[in-house]
């Protein structure tokens, strides 16, 4: 099968980007051609090391103009490219297709089925507001099926007018040969000035942005490193807010126990070095690097929003806090690095993520999904209940 996915931001660093990368990676092994329409960004080589063919389509436009540019473009690459599938992976993008491959006169028909090509979207998540309040009647009416990364996500647009039978859940999957339990690496350790026999290690992996919240985790922070000198927080990653992230360490007094270790490709081996993983998202669908940390053996805390309840089994692999919420969150931190529950806690995490959001049955789902539309088109049997 020759499939293409749309994407709407950049191939940078980012949840999606990660989850093409191993969608790219595991159906090329399987046999299928994959092609990527999006702009170049950092992971661009990457993407195309495990196989991807690249083409440049942009789908962040702003105006009618780019939006027209944008379907000329994908209906001459799904012609020249033979185009068997087309996936965006976004309200925009499936907009952008319906147009460029349904309302305009089209001949271009899959060779093996003489049918329309299908449009077959995945929905990660949609943080604006005003945009689930239509999407579900929109990727009713233009997606031939959608497919959700979580049931929350599932829920908001079925409210706001997509069929249930039009659609089902796969939870993306993580690479549990690639995170796993392991042990402290001392030279990475010692960089970071970490001792492990003396140190706990809170940390965040996460886009230094507003919607993740690192402001609150500091505060939070600051309130448990004041009763427990030897705590440290850890945070991986870039982004707008670095330099003003790393101001309020310095304001709230705790800088000498605050690691920034910038962007980071080695997660696995930083995950190693932290105890409990901490997101303090105030805006959260269905996080990835939270998975990855329990997959990794973390216990975690997750703010109570979007997704993240699926994520974790409350008092079994983790905890749940209010969003936004600093004693709550403080508390939180406290208990369980004091208890020492996050160690049992960590190996629940990972028998969670090994049965519910293993890589192996995320790609059988999705590459099921799309044989199906693929071989029989309108009316296939794609299982939409939950």
């Amino acid at each position: 099968m020759r499939l293409l996915y749309l994407m709407t931001e950049p191939f940078g660093v980012g949840g999606v980007q990660s989850d093409i990368l191993t969608l790219t990676e595991d159906l090329s092994a399987r046999g299928h051609v994959v092609f990527v329409a999006t702009t170049s960004g950092v992971l661009l080589p990457e993407l195309t090391g495990k196989g991807a063919r690249h083409l440049d389509i942009d789908f962040h436009f702003r105006h009618a103009g780019g939006f027209a540019r944008a379907a000329r473009a994908l209906r001459a690459a799904v012609r020249e490219h033979h185009i068997e599938l087309v996936a965006p992976q976004s309200v925009r993008s499936t907009l952008v297709a319906y147009a460029s491959l349904r309302l305009a006169p089209y001949g271009y028909r899959v060779a093996a089925t003489g049918r329309r090509v299908p449009i077959v979207t995945t929905i990660h998540n949609i943080h604006n507001p005003r945009h689930f309040r239509y999407g579900g009647s929109i990727l009713q009416r233009c997606a031939d099926f959608v497919i959700f990364e979580s049931h929350y996500e599932r829920d908001r647009l079925l409210a706001s007018g997509l069929a249930e039978a039009k659609s089902t859940v796969i939870h993306s999957g993580i690479d549990t040969l690639r995170f796993v339990p392991r042990e402290r690496d001392p030279e990475l350790a010692a960089r970071y000035g970490i001792d492990p026999a003396r140190h706990k290690v809170f940390g965040i992996v996460a886009r230094l942005s507003e919607e993740k919240g690192h402001r609150y985790l500091l505060q939070a922070f600051a309130r448990v490193a004041a009763r427990m000198p030897d705590a440290r927080l850890m945070i991986v990653g870039e982004g707008p807010l670095l330099a003003p992230t790393q101001a309020d360490a310095v304001r709230l007094g705790i800088a000498d126990r605050v690691i920034f270790t910038g962007l980071q490709r080695d997660i696995p081996a930083h995950l190693a070095l932290i105890d409990v993983f901490v997101l303090s998202s105030v805006r959260e669908s269905f996080p990835l690097a939270a998975r990855e940390a329990m997959a990794a053996g973390k216990a975690v805390i997750l703010p109570r929003i979007g997704g993240c309840p699926e994520v974790v089994e409350e008092g079994v692999t983790g905890l749940l806090f209010e969003a936004a919420n600093v004693p709550e969150l403080a508390e939180r931190m406290e208990r369980i690095i004091q208890s020492d529950t996050h160690l049992a806690f960590g190996r629940a995490a990972r028998e969670r993520v090994e049965s519910l959001f293993s890589r192996r049955s995320w790609i059988d789902g999705d590459e099921r999904i799309y044989l199906q539309w693929h071989g029989t088109g309108a009316g296939a049997d794609t299982g939409g209940h939950r």
